[in-house]
């Protein structure tokens, strides 16, 4: 607020005029000064009755100079200036007070409060300070509390907020009080009502899978060929699996003006039921057989029941690899070199060496893991030889299809006769030649499959072969049928996409010189892990208090908790986190939590680190 001289003002602030040295205020003033030659010379300025009188300097003396203090402003001839400045008598200057409004209205940034800050109720005039005959002068000025100009009034405030439109729950009290008894401090005086947020639909899964595994898996069992061990944890037929609570719409608001805000939609989710499950007045799933329910999708809405695959000894030559669509479940080891990709989960009895396994659910061992690799969830759908197999060649296919077109086209315009099968083989000898390594690799996972696959295998396999050996079907070849040899094989790697399960994990008791990669946690019950790699997308945690993690690389999204880490290779130990390290004890190695990471060169005990606490050590 800028106060300024009015004629309405009790007292008048008379403008600032150069006078003559001749008058008798400057004569005195003159007269007054010591002797000294030099500062007889100097101009002088003084400061009497809310006035400025100037003089210039004489021949050799310096002018006199001014400067403002807040909140005072100072314009020489009509400029504005901030700094000490030199005037003559020649020079206009005023003067003005600038300070802040006596109150302000302020709103919160979501619109749902309105704040009075009252600094001052009553007005009063300002004047200057007197000053007698100077050289250098920083002129300030005072309030005349004899000079009253106005007093704040509520109805002054209130038609400030109603020109703001600021009407809904005015609080008239509260602006009473703090016109009162001011606090200087913002007070609200108007509040809106947020709007009440919408409950999103949930599902509700009375069927517990991680518990009971978990409890199977972490009890002591024996027995040979299957016996004596426990079953999958399954339902029975007319099980209710799953269970929709509807979505409930939210409450709109208003804000401080009155403007409606509205409640955000709620999300709704669509059940959906696949084989072996009835959808049952559109809110709940029930199973139609026995066996293992599943929640797949994107969205983790589609319910099925998994089909089961057993192997009652051990995964060997003699058994073959194992591509199963639904669970599998091998009451042995898994030996080397052998191969376990599960459209489901994988439940292994014994241990597993030298071996992969493969699921898009979750991954369950009672035997140590040695030399192997791991993929559960999102890391099983995408190292799925299936997956990837079928994804390049529809790749490689669409490109081929793109370049027989070109090629065809080409012929056409040269009025050379074109058949189709034969552009295919001469581009398939010349620049497609992946395909001669893809297809056998395909074809030989597609004779893996235990039992009948959801997709239809059978029209792959017979294209994979033309496709393979064009010379001997060049009269079938035609674009139709490369458009139907992609779709099949689109259908097949996006049937594994869609078979991705929530909530997965891999439970282990140890694990030395492998590689696992987990959707979700990972759990290591027993001894812990040695020379191992281990990715998860939740949290990873050693449960043992004898577990030793040793020379082994963790990196969750979320937790990692172990017990004791060391190693005895000049790499040690890395732990990257992305939310918090829990440490029993660690010699030497790296931690990392939330992109921040520290060299450990001595040890640590008991120790819970967050991105907070390595923060504070750099």
């Amino acid at each position: 607020m800028t106060h300024r001289p009015d004629r309405n003002d009790v007292k008048e602030l008379t403008r600032p005029l150069p006078i003559d040295p001749s008058e008798s205020i400057l004569n005195d003033a003159t007269q007054s000064l010591p002797s000294d030659d030099t500062n007889n010379k100097n101009g002088i300025i003084i400061i009497q009755n809310n006035q400025f009188f100037i003089t210039s300097p004489l021949s050799g003396g310096k002018p006199a100079v001014v400067s403002p203090v807040s909140p005072v402003v100072l314009r020489k001839n009509r400029q504005i200036i901030t700094t000490p400045t030199e005037v003559l008598s020649s020079d206009r200057l005023e003067w003005e007070i600038e300070e802040s409004a006596p109150y302000e209205i302020t709103v919160s940034e979501d619109k749902l409060s309105a704040f009075l800050t009252v600094r001052r109720v009553e007005q009063y005039a300002w004047r200057l300070k007197n000053c007698a005959a100077t050289n250098n002068i920083a002129v300030s000025a005072e309030q005349d509390k004899k000079a009253l100009l106005s007093t704040l009034r509520i109805e002054q405030v209130l038609a400030d907020f109603d020109k703001r439109s600021i009407s809904q729950n005015l609080n008239i009290p509260a602006i009473y009080e703090e016109l009162n008894r001011p606090t200087g401090r913002p007070v609200r005086v108007a509040e809106g009502t947020a709007p009440k947020p919408a409950t999103n639909a949930r599902i509700e899964i009375p069927f517990s899978e991680e518990a009971l595994t978990a409890e199977i898996f972490h009890r002591n069992v024996s027995g040979q060929e299957g016996q004596n061990y426990p079953d999958i944890p399954e339902v029975q037929e007319g099980d209710i699996i799953a269970i929709k609570h509807p979505s409930i719409e939210g409450v709109p608001g208003y804000d401080v003006y009155g403007h409606l805000l509205p409640a955000t939609p709620p999300e709704d989710i669509r059940l959906t039921a696949k084989e072996h499950t009835q959808l049952v007045s559109g809110v709940k799933v029930m199973a139609l057989r026995t066996g293992r329910p599943r929640l797949t999708g994107v969205k983790g809405s589609t319910f099925d029941i998994a089909a089961a695959h057993r192997v009652l000894g051990n995964v060997n030559a003699e058994t073959g690899h194992i591509v199963f669509a639904g669970d599998v479940a091998v009451h042995g080891d898994v030996e080397e070199q052998m191969i376990i990709e599960a459209i489901g989960n994988v439940y292994i009895y014994g241990s597993v060496k030298n071996a992969t396994i493969v699921a898009t659910g979750s991954i369950w061992i009672r035997g140590d893991v040695t030399e192997s690799k791991l993929y559960s969830g999102y890391h099983g759908v995408f190292n799925n030889r299936l997956y990837h197999l079928s994804k390049q060649i529809m790749e490689e296919g669409i490109l081929l299809r793109k370049a027989a077109k070109v090629l065809s086209q080409k012929l056409a315009n040269r009025q050379q006769p074109v058949n189709y099968g034969q552009v295919i083989q001469l581009l398939l000898d010349t620049k497609y030649k992946r395909f001669a390594i893809l297809i056998p690799e395909l074809l030989n996972v597609l004779s893996d499959i235990k039992h009948t696959y959801p997709q239809d295998t059978k029209q792959l396999k017979r294209l994979l072969e033309v496709f393979l050996q064009p010379d001997q079907f060049i009269g079938l070849l035609n674009d139709a049928l490369v458009e139907s040899f992609l779709k099949l094989l689109k259908d097949m790697y996006r049937g594994i996409v869609v078979m991705q399960e929530t909530k997965v994990r891999i439970d282990l008791p140890y694990s030395n010189s492998s590689i696992i990669q987990s959707g979700g946690n990972i759990t290591l019950y027993g001894e812990g892990t040695r020379k191992s790699e281990l990715l998860s997308a939740g949290d990873i945690a050693y449960t043992s208090r004898d577990a030793v993690c040793e020379d082994s690389n963790l990196e969750a999204k979320g937790a990692i908790t172990a017990q004791t880490v060391g190693g005895t290779s000049e790499d040690k130990s890395t732990l990257k986190a992305g939310k918090r390290l829990v440490l029993h004890k660690m010699s030497g190695g790296t931690i990392s939590v939330g992109g921040y990471s520290e060299e450990v060169t001595g040890s640590l005990e008991n120790a819970v680190i967050t991105p907070q606490t390595l923060q504070r050590r750099q």
